[in-house]
């Protein structure tokens, strides 16, 4: 079996932004509201011990958001979808170890401000099951719902996303375990980006 030190088992720790990453936008549900949708394509950046960081595109979309909302009145889960593309140097360091597929969870790090009170929001998803390529990037989705809100402010309300964690477990083709063994990485977004994800009234 390949042996890895501690700091090679980091080395494909962002790759899974999906993770991602996390998946980053678990935050409010339905309201009192229509239910509306609402999507965001942001950059982060993740640890690659061996081949140097990397930048990952995420796309997050997120449905059952409230087109608005009732103080003390819960609002509903939302849906969310996290798609990371995963580059070809993740790719080449999944190769090395042998990985056929990646699997694992994420959470997100999402902020709700409720006319101007800050709640924060960790909602989980789960890395599905996915085939690695043989070269070149690769899209893996991630998925997962938050749990009912209660909104305490009237006022305008804004959801926005950050940073995420990822633990991840890559596999040979026989299911066993890679060197890499499981492992969890930090992502954090690149500066520069409009964060905001969507924003509704509190009546």
């Amino acid at each position: 079996m390949l042996k890895l030190n501690a700091t090679s088992r980091r080395v494909l720790g962002g790759f899974a932004t999906a993770a991602a990453v996390a998946g980053t936008i678990l935050t409010a549900g339905a309201g009192v509201g229509q239910a509306a949708t609402a999507s965001l394509t942001l950059v982060y950046n993740c640890p690659f011990p061996l081949i140097g960081s990397q930048d990952m595109s995420v796309r997050i979309d997120v449905a059952n958001l409230p087109a608005s909302a009732t103080v003390g009145t819960p609002i509903p889960a939302t849906n969310v979808t996290a798609t990371a593309t995963v580059p070809a140097a993740a790719t080449l360091g999944l190769a090395l170890v042998g990985a056929k597929t990646v699997e694992g969870t994420a959470k997100a790090q999402t902020t709700v401000n409720n006319a101007g009170t800050a709640i924060a929001v960790t909602p989980n998803l789960v890395v599905a099951k996915t085939n690695v390529p043989s070269s070149g990037a690769f899209n893996t989705v991630a998925t997962g719902s938050t749990p009912p809100l209660t909104l305490t402010k009237a006022g305008l309300t804004t959801i926005s996303i950050g940073n995420f964690s990822t633990t991840l477990t890559p596999r040979k083709a026989d299911g066993s375990t890679t060197g890499l063994g499981t492992f969890t990485s930090n992502c954090t977004l690149k500066s520069g980006q409009v964060t905001k994800l969507y924003e509704f009234t509190v009546s």
